[in-house]
């Protein structure tokens, strides 16, 4: 096997489709269908079932994915071993939360590009359980996530500490009068809205309704609204703008602490661009 051909299976097997992978690698799409052919009849097994809109896996080409997968990542890592180019460069993809990409990594991505113009960096938002699948999964180069990270195949790094603090409409003036049970939150995934969920459990507060949103712009907007209440880091809304709009109300114990982590693949060499991102955010950490 080459591994031009290898590459070329990974972007039809990605993508889902002949035409697309043939766009995503600037190749013709007779050239990408010969390829795949070749590789077909050189391993005596079919890779894809064709439709007729675009293409799937086999069993075999299920098998064949994990290994493609692992031979250009360390196809990779070689050539970056070896390079003799000293300034981080290539693509870089970082996971992130929402609220994360909102208030702490505007400044610091104006410093990386300012540092390292030749990366072309890309933020993918979600929540730290996307994240962190699509770490494991080789969507992306690092993640900041929150909550606990306990997956053996990953390392993470302290990078920040949040406060999570209650954000209610300006009437509500203590956490006893929160009474409104319409809870405003990210989805399924998202560490603060378990931490607010576990609030509301412990205090007796159900039952109560879950309003899904997308960005962190939209809870707020419909707080100030009076529409309901949310857990969402100090930072976020202790900005002059925003302060008069909510009432902000500290909570007890462990409910108010909560540690973003930076976190990338433990067995995989980091990419220098990965580095100099890393070097960023946690300068001085321990990894645990």
């Amino acid at each position: 096997m080459e591994i031009s051909e290898l590459k070329i299976f990974l972007a039809v097997a990605k993508q889902g489709s002949i035409s697309r992978a043939a766009e995503e690698i600037h190749c013709v799409q007779s050239n990408v269908t010969a390829r795949v052919k070749q590789l077909e009849e050189r391993l005596g097994v079919i890779l894809f079932y064709r439709k007729s809109r675009g293409v799937t896996l086999t069993t075999s080409g299920h098998q064949l994915l994990d290994y493609a997968e692992r031979i250009i990542r360390l196809v990779n890592e070689a050539e970056a071993a070896v390079s003799n180019q000293n300034e981080p460069n290539g693509r870089l993809l970082i996971g992130t939360m929402e609220t994360t990409a909102a208030v702490r990594l505007p400044p610091l991505l104006a410093a990386y590009h300012h540092s390292y113009p030749q990366v072309e960096l890309h933020l993918l938002t979600g929540t730290s359980e996307e994240s962190l699948k699509r770490l494991i999964d080789y969507q992306v180069d690092g993640a900041l996530v929150s909550g606990r990270v306990t997956h053996a195949a990953l390392v993470a790094e302290k990078a920040y500490e949040e406060e999570l603090i209650l954000v209610a409409p300006p009437s509500v003036n203590s956490l006893e009068q929160v009474n409104i049970l319409k809870i405003l939150v990210f989805r399924m995934g998202c560490t603060y809205r378990g931490q607010l969920e576990s609030w509301l459990k412990e205090t007796g507060r159900r039952p109560y309704q879950v309003i899904e949103f997308g960005s962190v712009e939209g809870i707020l907007g419909c707080i100030s609204a009076g529409m309901g209440i949310s857990f969402l880091p100090r930072s976020v809304v202790e900005r002059p703008h925003f302060q008069s709009n909510y009432s902000l109300h500290s909570l007890p114990g462990d409910f108010g602490n909560m540690t973003t982590w930076f976190v990338r693949r433990r067995r995989e060499e980091p990419s220098k661009a990965l580095l100099a991102f890393r070097n960023l955010i946690i300068p001085l950490s321990v990894p645990h």
